[in-house]
Order: C-alpha cells, then sequence, then structure tokens
C-alpha cells in the first residue's frame, strides 16, 4: 500500500475546510440527493462525500457504508486530494501497486473507485466524490461527466452552507450592536442630556437673577453657556434620532395621497407667513412607508424653510412618475448648494459651515438620517442646486 502525501498546502488547505463547519455535521438531504443520484448512475454499490481532514476522512454521505469516518492513511480519497486537478479512477484496484494491499481492498473486497476532487473557490481540494464496488468496473465517460457535474454541485452546496453561516454571524452582529445602541441612547439619554438641561436651566435662571450686576461680557459669557448647552442639546437628539432608524422596520407599506401628507408635514412645522407652499396634485399616490416617508420630507422641508434667505420663501413638493418608479421632490429658492458638497452634505456631521434664519448653526445629522431612510426604502436620493437660485432634492422609490 502506498500512503497518499501530503499536499505542500494542506495547513491552508484544512483552515478552508473548517471554515465550512460542516465536519460532524448532521446529514442533509441535499448531500443524500447527491450520493444516491451518484451510486444509480455508475451502478455501484457505494458512494460516498469524503472530506479529508488532518487525520481522518469524514463522510458527510454515503451510500452503502455503516461508517461515519476513517483513517486518512488508508484513504483512497487522499490521492484525490493530492492530485486536485484530475479524476482518481481505478478500473481494478488489485491491479494497483498503491491500494491492491489496502485493507479495504484485502480485507474490504473493494474491487474498483472513482473519485471526483471536491474543489473550493481559491482551488483547495476539500475532499471526493467517490463511487465505490466490490467488483472491477469500467465508467462510461458519460458517468465519469455525470460524477464530475454533481462534484461540482456539492462545492456549491459547501459554499452555500458557509455563506448561510456568515450570515448568521452577521445577524448576530448587528443584534448585537442594535443592544448597544440602545444601551448608548439610555446612556446619552439619561447621563448626559439631564445635566445639559440643567446647565440651561441654571444659565437662565442666574442670568434673570443676576444680569442687573453683571457687565456687558458677563450676561455675554452667560448667554454663550446657555446657548452652548443649547446646542449640544441638540446635536445629542440628532445623534439619538440618527441612530434610532437602524432598527426600524420598513418593509409594512401602505397607500398615501402625497398632497394631504403634505400638508400635513408642513403643518408640523408652523411655517411664517412669508413662505409659501406648492403642493402635489391631487391625484399624486404611492405606497411606503408612511413614517419612514414622513421623517424624509419632514427634514427636507425643514431644512427648506431654516435656511431660506429670500424675503418670500417658496417652497414646492411635487411629484413625477418615471418609468418603473414614482419621484418625489422638494424645491426650495434659498441659497443653493456648492456642487462640491453634494456628496458631503448626506454624511453624518457633514455641514456647509452656515447658520439659519435663527441664527443657529446645523449639526449636519439631518440630511444623513434622510439619506439612510431612503435606502431603507430601497430608493435614492439626488441634488441639484444652483447658487443664488434655490435646489431641488429628488426622491426615487418604486411604484
Amino acid at each position: 500500500m502506498i500512503t497518499a502525501p501530503i499536499p505542500p498546502n494542506d495547513r491552508e488547505r484544512l483552515d478552508a475546510l473548517l471554515s465550512y463547519r460542516v465536519l460532524d455535521s448532521q446529514p442533509e438531504k441535499d448531500f443524500d440527493d447527491i450520493t444516491k443520484l451518484a451510486a444509480e448512475i455508475c451502478g455501484t454499490s457505494i458512494s460516498v462525500i469524503t472530506l479529508l481532514d488532518e487525520q481522518r476522512q469524514w463522510f458527510k454521505s454515503s451510500v452503502g457504508l455503516d461508517v461515519a469516518e476513517s483513517e486518512r492513511e488508508t484513504s483512497f480519497c487522499g490521492h484525490v486530494v493530492a492530485q486536485p486537478d484530475q479524476n482518481l479512477i481505478v478500473e481494478n484496484m488489485l491491479e494497483d501497486e498503491r491500494f491492491h494491499d489496502n485493507p479495504f481492498v484485502a480485507e474490504g473486497g473493494v474491487r474498483s473507485y472513482a473519485g471526483i476532487p471536491i474543489v473550493n473557490c481559491d482551488g483547495y481540494a476539500l475532499g471526493a466524490l467517490c463511487v465505490i464496488d466490490h467488483k472491477v468496473k469500467k465508467l462510461a465517460p458519460f458517468q465519469i461527466d455525470a460524477l464530475e457535474k454533481l462534484a461540482n454541485q456539492v462545492t456549491k452546496l459547501l459554499e452555500l452552507r458557509r455563506n448561510n453561516y456568515r450570515l448568521v454571524e452577521s445577524h448576530n452582529a448587528l443584534a448585537q450592536r442594535y443592544q448597544d445602541l440602545e444601551q448608548f441612547s439610555h446612556v446619552v439619554s439619561h447621563d448626559l442630556k439631564s445635566p445639559l438641561n440643567n446647565i440651561t436651566q441654571l444659565a437662565a435662571m442666574f442670568s434673570e437673577s443676576y444680569g442687573a450686576r453683571l457687565d456687558d461680557q458677563g450676561r455675554q459669557m452667560i448667554g454663550y453657556i446657555g446657548q452652548s448647552a443649547k446646542e449640544l442639546k441638540g446635536l445629542i437628539d440628532g445623534i439619538l434620532e440618527h441612530y434610532k432608524y437602524d432598527t426600524v422596520d420598513v418593509t409594512q407599506r401602505e397607500k398615501i395621497r402625497l398632497r394631504e401628507f403634505s400638508e400635513y408635514i408642513v403643518a408640523l412645522l408652523h411655517p411664517n407667513a412669508d413662505f409659501e407652499f406648492i403642493f402635489p396634485t391631487d391625484d399624486s399616490r404611492l405606497r411606503s412607508n408612511k413614517m419612514a416617508l414622513g421623517q424624509v420630507l419632514y427634514n427636507l422641508v425643514a431644512n427648506a424653510v431654516k435656511y431660506n434667505d429670500k424675503e418670500k420663501g417658496v417652497i414646492e413638493i411635487g411629484y413625477e412618475q418615471v418609468g418603473e418608479n414614482v419621484v418625489i421632490f422638494v424645491k426650495d429658492n434659498g441659497p443653493g448648494i456648492p456642487e462640491s458638497q453634494f456628496r458631503k452634505i448626506f454624511e453624518i456631521f457633514g455641514t456647509l459651515g452656515k447658520t439659519d434664519r435663527c441664527g443657529n448653526k446645523g449639526t449636519g445629522i439631518g440630511l444623513s438620517t434622510v439619506h439612510k431612510l431612503v435606502s431603507k426604502l430601497d430608493g435614492r436620493i439626488d441634488v441639484q442646486s444652483e447658487m443664488g437660485i434655490g435646489s431641488t432634492f429628488r426622491i426615487t422609490l418604486r411604484k
């Protein structure tokens, strides 16, 4: 008997095999179907899917065997793994010097063997699909061709299995992330916002009680304290809002009458009388997640109001059908956005450094949240703008 040589890349090959988490796993019908089909096509009494571990060959599926594994040293499939670029076909094991005195041949009565290497996408031979018989057998070319196709299916099943495990791990990691995020939200809400509220209230109380005793510079400093605390609170609120949408389920969709919906969104903002709003027509309707789309429109319209620099602001909420998609747009006559900043404005904390109509600076979170929600709706958002003329944000969604 000649023991199969150990491939020079056997350590890497074993690492690849372990990545599939298949060794010692329970029987699976898809693999069992392949061994049954291989035995039927080739007319053999035994068919095996063998995976070669460091010291053993383990059978993921077998027909005609009552054992789950055997030693690697005496395995036929070790020779297949040693030369993964070719099939191993032995019509008569007694005439092959590698196998004639192998215990499976000399004592077990095996007389013919055909092994097709199971090779993964990285070129590592994980094992073999084998058909074995107790009589000398010559396989026809179509039978060998069928075995090659079945071995390829084994590889695909293993890849699918590994991908499923990776998806499970990814899901578990996301679940842990959401749990950590909830804890973070709790800490921020209770351990940061409460002191900030106290700072704001104390600054206001101090200014009211002792403001008359301070000079202009002192009153200005107290004002800075209150304003800074207010801005920090706004930033914290924005961060919490941004990340809470990671866990929002947007799969529930309903019919939305866009004009009625837009009027409701604008009413929530309580805009001044120096703004004119143009709404979609009454027949503008779509199906979407009302909560997510509402937050998107609220943020876009709120920005259009806050940063408008014209004596009379004009904001249009519109609707178009483009092929298989619908487009909702929010158009304003504000200051415009430089084209070089189009990407930046959708990044978290990305701002243009401008103040709104009340002199407050933005946090750079609102449009990042909008981008996240539009993506969750399987849509996209684009911006067109002309400096001094205004900007248009276009949301493209499937019908």
